[in-house]
């Protein structure tokens, strides 16, 4: 059977990143071509591998598997053409770091600073994503994410993120204050995704209490905070986020539950730390 590639690379990033739309971006394909490999590969296999919905895609059991032979399969692959271009794995005079776009990375700054001073040769690269947590993929060194469902991984916990819900004076001055999370359904709530999705460390939790969902979205834990300081509605960031401090907007459901975020420091456990990334993983559990 002939393996063709390109329309094998269009099931997978589709898998992967949970949507046609998404998929097209990362291939630079327009979604009508995404859309057709999907078609041919199914009408080929004649199996079923993905479910359409209105917003997001669903894998079949067939689905699931052939993406985990494709995700096995790019690892290792990665893997061993690292080896064979002679390429240092675990350079003691690097380290990648890899990120979310969230409020993390503003304390992740902080901690290199201090890290570049101890270890001034060093180059540090700070790699941030909202979905891509594949560690092989970005050729990353160390990982600062919620837990990762990956084997082969060390994660140790560093931190946990306490989420709050947040609105400017303005809004709740023209909208009102809401007294329970069920009042959420008549206010205006920002997402941090562009739909609700049951997540591992969902930042979108506020949301399943809307019967609209969310009236923006906004990938960008910045970009959050100027549009609740711009009045635009009520968002959920972590109360860890150094801006709140200097900033107007107030936090509304304080005495409500929400749930709480663990954030874990991930390196691939079969590499040993380089004295580096031994200090950083320090570096981030001081206060």
């Amino acid at each position: 059977m002939n393996i063709d590639y390109e329309k094998l690379a269009s099931f997978y990033y589709t898998a992967k990143n949970g949507s046609i739309a998404e998929a097209a971006k990362v291939l630079k394909k327009a979604p009508s071509t995404v859309s057709r490999h999907l078609e041919i590969l199914e009408e080929r296999w004649n199996e079923k591998l993905i479910i359409r919905g209105s917003k997001k895609i669903e894998l079949t059991e067939t689905g699931k598997a052939l993406f985990g032979l494709i995700h096995k399969t790019i690892s290792s692959f990665a893997k061993e053409f690292e080896k064979v271009i002679g390429e240092e794995k675990n350079s003691p005079n690097k380290l990648r770091i890899m990120t979310t776009t969230g409020i993390i990375g503003v304390w992740i700054v902080r901690k290199v600073i201090l890290l570049r001073k101890e270890f001034p040769e060093l180059d540090i690269q700070v790699l941030t994503t909202n979905y891509d947590f594949d560690l092989d993929s970005a050729r990353a060194d160390v990982g600062i994410l919620p837990k990762q469902p990956f084997k082969g991984l060390s994660q140790k916990k560093i931190r946990t993120l306490h989420p709050q819900l947040y609105a400017s004076p303005e809004y709740l001055k023209k909208y009102g204050t809401p007294k329970s999370l069920n009042d959420l359904k008549n206010h205006r709530l920002i997402s941090y995704y562009a739909y609700y999705e049951e997540r591992i460390g969902n930042v979108d939790w506020h949301i399943a209490y809307s019967e609209k969902g969310s009236c923006m979205s906004i990938n960008s834990g910045f970009l959050l905070f100027e549009a609740a300081r711009q009045g635009a509605g009520i968002i959920s960031l972590a109360e860890e986020f150094e801006y709140f401090k200097n900033s107007n907007l107030v936090q509304i459901l304080t005495e409500a539950k929400k749930p709480v975020f663990d954030i874990f420091y991930v390196t691939r456990s079969d590499v040993p730390l380089t004295k580096a990334q031994k200090r950083f993983r320090e570096l981030l559990k001081e206060v």
